[in-house]
């Protein structure tokens, strides 16, 4: 059994943690300061830290470098009473696994906690990822570069193309793709190809930040310039310096936002708010969106003159849908990973499977496809991945658009009014899932419905998600 150390003042907050995840077979003790956390890491060893961010006598990133310096291959999640974009990339940075926002979710503690000890099991038994990719990747089968695969089609070999003229380049990149395509993989490999692979690589998420606190995350600020600014705050421009800032759905920035943005691309510097010192920036920006930025020009929501500054260079990654070659060698891929992760030596696909992958919309493109895969060999029992063990939506393809041929009729042959709507509505959880990654609150902010409204609607529908 796991251990795991649940570091908090809170004594009703470990009682409950406490209980929880001994229900869920971890050996679990606490304590109630830092100090008294580092004792107990000293006297024993344990898998995963749960540490709040405000303890009496350290902060949550203090804690990080303690307890890994005791043991360094501790997992450490932090407990925080707020999200703070500048603190994640902060905690992240620090060596952090995950950090989660109070009031706590047990499901989302439980799937991180699972997450983060069988990352470490994977580490330690797989010091060198690559080798541990099936027979088919070790022939040369599967390109395989950080982690992800390349793909061999022609528009693949056309991406990786581009990747390999503009990386050493300072230019600014915009790429276009649907949600799940890899925007952000495809940003880090010019990251990682640039003469600034040494420096910092941020990205952060315009959609993920509401608009009324953007300036103050890209920008930072000064203490007292606005209620609530109770300390200085360093911006993420000033983060990524020397580095590369990649701005994923830009699209979604305010237009007040967007005039700042600009300015900064253009001056190469940036003030914080409430400031009035400008600090130089060497720092090169991708942006990535799912949005027709061209249509966004053409109705005023998106500044002309920001689109040119972004787009001085264009990657457009095609849908899975589209890549018709790749998708075989993109399963084999996901399977090997889901493999390792689920300690399967032996899973493979039946040729009705793969028949099936190759014919199905793919709306959540990779992603989608990658937590397909890895259900379906968690629930293969004999080596075969099956239809069976497919998600309904897959089989009977749900996300594809609404049609008469899609209604479910009544005994009578009249159409079904509930059924339709109950069936639409389904289908628009599900594509929120998918588009999400399956995280809930993101697709219920999306959906416009609440958290426990959204939960309900899940178990009602009998939507599977994701272990």
């Amino acid at each position: 059994m796991n251990r795991i150390l649940v570091i908090d003042d809170d004594r009703d907050i470990c009682m409950l943690l406490q209980r929880y995840l001994k229900k869920n077979d971890f050996i679990v003790d606490i304590a109630h300061d830092g100090q008294s956390g580092l004792n107990a890491l000293k006297k024993t060893r344990y898998d995963l830290a749960l540490c709040d961010f405000r303890l009496p006598d350290f902060t949550g990133l203090e804690m990080i470098s303690q307890l890994k310096s005791i043991h360094k291959d501790i997992a450490v999640i932090i407990i925080t009473g707020y999200s703070d974009v500048q603190m994640a990339v902060n905690l992240i940075k620090k060596g952090a696994y995950e950090y989660v926002v109070k009031p706590i979710q047990p499901e989302e503690i439980l799937f991180n906690i699972k997450s983060a000890i069988k990352q470490i099991k994977i580490a330690k038994e797989q010091p060198e990822p690559a080798e541990k990719i099936d027979a088919k990747a070790k022939k040369g089968a599967l390109k395989v570069d950080l982690g992800f695969i390349k793909g061999e089609s022609e528009q693949a070999k056309q991406i990786y193309k581009l990747v390999d003229l503009v990386a050493p380049t300072d230019m600014s990149v915009l790429i276009f793709g649907e949600s799940g395509t890899g925007k952000e993989i495809l940003a880090r490999t010019i990251h990682n190809q640039s003469k600034r692979r040494n420096e910092n690589f941020v990205a952060i998420d315009c959609g993920a930040i509401p608009n009324e606190i953007a300036g103050s995350e890209l920008f930072g600020y000064k203490k007292g310039s606005f209620t609530g600014a109770t300390q200085d705050k360093i911006g993420l421009f000033e983060v990524a310096n020397k580095g590369t800032l990649f701005l994923d759905e830009i699209g979604n920035l305010s237009y007040e936002n967007q005039v700042k943005l600009l300015r900064v691309i253009q001056e190469r510097k940036v003030k914080q708010i409430g400031g009035t010192k400008e600090t130089d920036l060497d720092i090169r920006i991708l942006a990535a969106t799912n949005d027709n930025l061209v249509d966004s020009m053409s109705d005023g929501s998106f500044r002309e003159d920001l689109f040119y500054r972004l787009n001085e260079f264009k990657i457009e990654i095609p849908a899975v849908r589209e890549r018709k070659k790749d998708i075989e060698n993109f399963a084999d891929f996901f399977l090997s990973n889901a493999k390792i992760e689920l300690e399967k030596d032996k899973v493979e696909f039946h040729d009705s499977v793969l028949d099936l992958f190759k014919n199905y919309h793919w709306p959540g493109n990779l992603r989608e496809m990658k937590n397909v895969i890895k259900r379906a060999a968690l629930l293969s029992e004999n080596g075969t991945i099956k239809l069976e063990h497919l998600p309904v939506e897959v089989k009977m393809g749900v996300h594809a658009d609404v049609t008469p041929s899609n209604f479910i009729e009544s005994n009578d042959g009249d159409l079904d009014l509930k059924t339709i709507i109950e069936n639409t509505e389904r289908r628009a959880i599900l594509n929120a899932l998918v588009n999400t990654d399956y995280n809930k609150s993101k697709a219920a902010r999306i959906l416009n419905i609440d958290r426990k409204t959204l939960y309900n609607k899940i178990s009602s529908y009998d939507i599977d998600m994701p272990e």
